[in-house]
């Protein structure tokens, strides 16, 4: 082990003389010469100038220089070796492309306008042009709208430039953002226009036995025109009343789909009471229908066998109804 021991002092040795001829060259490191011009491959933007800077790490005192307009927000371009390549021989930099497909993509960044807050501004413009208040609004290429504008940009919207025809419901604008704003990004805009209504779905997804309360329901707006006569349009209709069937959220609710809550279930025993000025009887019987309280429904009396139009009174009891009154039971 001792005889390591030179060899482990002569290689301290070298490594402080090392480290101490380094010492003048980390000194004079400021005069060394400057990186090379890196390319940039991708880049993304905020601001609408591309500068040298921006395509070309390293381009020292060059890098603030403008060279071109940036693409519109959300948009990019691509720009080729070629044009590269001179731009840095205009500006000194030393740098050639090291193939004729090197090339770099600028991409402008953006930030989204709702949809909603557009058609918002629109509905009110259109109000004070003579369109039905609250009307609802068609944009022709909703789905593929969409409206992006500068990293920074106030985001008011204002509409201009709007012309309205009330015989055709048709309606064309310009939308600009930031409203009012003289370098404003622009965006054509039609549709049409539609009277409104309001009309109760639910929430969320619901489905037999589960009785619909007023904390179920939201509303949605609707062209009057598609509103069917077999549509509810107003609490009293829908709250209260179980789905006859598993019912989607934020569809339409057609009466026939809904009832109310079922007291006497098909095949179940229910007490048949049978009420007389003078005597109230009663029988044990087996329902041939569901039934809710106010329905009238087919039970067999389980003794006789006979069958009877009886009442839903209540939880498993039903009333006969004398033969009499019969036909007003329907």
């Amino acid at each position: 082990m001792t005889s390591l021991r030179p060899l482990r002092l002569f290689a301290a040795l070298a490594l402080f003389a090392a480290l101490a001829c380094g010492l003048p060259a980390i000194a004079a490191e400021p005069n060394a010469p400057a990186l090379p011009p890196q390319l940039r491959h991708s880049v993304t933007l905020d601001g609408d100038v591309i500068r040298l800077g921006d395509l070309w790490e390293n381009a020292g005192e060059k890098a603030e220089v403008p060279l071109a307009k940036a693409p519109e927000p959300g948009k990019h371009i691509t720009l080729e070796a070629r044009w590269l390549a001179a731009v840095a021989n205009v500006y000194g930099l030393d740098w050639r492309p090291a193939t004729p497909f090197d090339r770099t993509t600028i991409e402008r960044a953006g930030r989204s306008i709702d949809i909603r807050a557009v058609e918002t501004e629109l509905r009110e413009a259109l109000t004070l042009e003579g369109a039905p208040s609250g009307a609802t609004i068609e944009l022709a290429n909703r789905s593929s709208l969409r409206i992006l504008v500068p990293v920074g940009t106030d985001q008011t919207i204002g509409v201009r430039d709007l012309s309205y025809d009330p015989r055709m419901n048709r309606f064309s604008a310009v939308v600009e953002v930031p409203a009012g704003a003289a370098n404003a990004s622009r965006f054509k805009v039609n549709g049409s226009v539609f009277a409104s209504t309001r009309i109760p779905v639910l929430s969320h997804a619901m489905g037999r036995g589960e009785v619909i309360s007023e904390n179920d329901i939201e509303w949605l707006d609707v062209r009057e025109e598609t509103v069917r006569r077999d549509i509810a349009t107003n609490l009293r209709q829908v709250v209260g009343q179980e789905p006859r069937y598993p019912l989607r959220a934020g569809a339409p609710i057609r009466t026939a789909e809904i009832q109310k809550p079922v007291s006497v279930a098909r095949n179940s025993a229910v007490t048949i009471i049978v009420r007389t000025p003078f005597m109230v009887l009663s029988a044990q019987g087996r329902a041939i229908e569901d039934g809710s309280v106010g329905d009238v429904i087919r039970v067999t009396n389980v003794q006789s066998k006979q069958v009877v139009d009886a009442r839903v009174v209540g939880p498993g009891q039903v009333s006969v109804i004398p033969a009499g009154q019969r036909a007003q039971a329907y």
